[in-house]
């Protein structure tokens, strides 16, 4: 089926597929907004990222590869307030794809009252319009796009902002980062056949499972995508867990409960990590693999961020390719749309 490529393109009806592809592109593209848009060079105490679903993962992602390049505290927020330390020495990116999320906007007015530096990422919507209304630096996206496919635009805009501020110099990571993706793109794509497509043979191995996602430090964030995008893309059911945290608690259940096999673990190895996590993720597969099917998926690259984003692109090709086994068009989410509609009741 996934060899099809008339079947693809029956389910696949806003072309999910091509925009992973076109991934690079939109990542290069976003770093060159964020720069244009980004604040005078200053030295916050802190970072948040205000955000909720697709563009708050950009946010994930921006804060564990700024925690390998430097020692200002970088934290995702998902909520309706700002934490109550933020404030004027406080860098506070808004991220609202669609500019018209309920929370992120309440964020935006909370860090305005604690006279926090912003600067803003949108698509249009009201956070355009708060931008111009306030003078605050805004990295406009192009719109058009279900959000969580618009992570390339989104993180590169808040890589773009990092670097304008002073905070990290992303250089020739993401050179790298950007060949990286384009020999996942090279591997995975649908014109290639399922016997040499890693990602099509990992979604056949997934397919009937509840997959559960594994991190640590530097793919931690890179789980939670990969679990959101099988959430939304396949519509079906996925977790995400990290290390070492659940080897003090979640492997009893997995050890003793006898519905582990009905779930399958994968691992994501960044590659660059201490010794005694080595060890750890050795004694992880060997023990899990006793209680279900375990998968491992290497990183490529050599600097955090190539590595990060050919876990990305990987899981994001899974995910779809979940969806068309499915039988899903991985462009919808009508559950979140329906909840939107009952919250918007007055």
């Amino acid at each position: 089926m996934l060899d099809s490529k008339g079947a693809v393109k029956s389910l696949d009806r806003k072309d999910m597929l091509g925009v992973i592809e076109a991934m690079p592109r939109h990542l290069a593209d976003g770093v060159r907004r964020g720069r244009v848009a980004g604040p005078p060079r200053f030295a916050p105490r802190n970072v948040f990222v205000c955000g909720l679903g697709g563009s708050a993962i950009g946010g994930d992602l921006l804060c564990g590869w700024l925690s390998t390049c430097t020692d200002i505290p970088a934290t995702v927020v998902r909520s309706y307030d700002v934490p109550a330390h933020a404030s004027k020495d406080s860098l506070v990116i808004v991220a609202s794809y669609s500019g018209n999320t309920e929370e992120t906007i309440s964020m935006y007015e909370d860090a305005r009252r604690k006279g926090a530096k912003i600067v803003a990422i949108a698509s249009g919507g009201l956070v355009a319009q708060m931008s111009e209304k306030y003078g605050v630096p805004f990295a406009r996206v192009p719109s058009g796009l279900v959000p969580r496919a618009s992570l390339g635009y989104v993180f590169g805009a808040m890589l773009g902002i990092v670097e304008l501020s002073g905070l990290a110099e992303s250089g020739k990571q993401l050179e790298e980062a950007l060949r990286v993706l384009n020999d996942v793109i090279a591997t995975s794509k649908p014109a290639v056949q399922t016997a040499d497509n890693p990602a099509k043979k990992m979604a056949h191995q997934l397919f009937g499972h509840i997959p559960v996602v594994v991190g640590y430090t530097l793919s931690r964030p890179v789980a939670k995508r990969w679990a959101n995008q099988i959430n939304e893309n396949a519509k079906s059911m996925a977790f995400s867990s990290e290390l070492p945290e659940m080897d003090h608690n979640e492997i009893v259940g997995w050890m003793k409960d006898p519905r582990s096999k009905g779930f399958s673990v994968v691992l994501l190895e960044h590659g660059q990590q201490t010794s005694a996590m080595s060890k750890r993720l050795i004694a992880n597969s060997e023990m899990l693999s006793r209680a279900a099917p375990v998968h491992t998926v290497f990183a490529k690259g050599l600097s955090p961020l190539a590595r990060m984003f050919s876990l990305v692109a990987m899981g994001d090709y899974v995910s779809v390719y979940l969806a068309l086994l499915c039988e899903q068009d991985p462009s919808t989410t009508e559950p979140i749309e329906e909840l939107k509609a009952v919250l918007a009741k007055k």
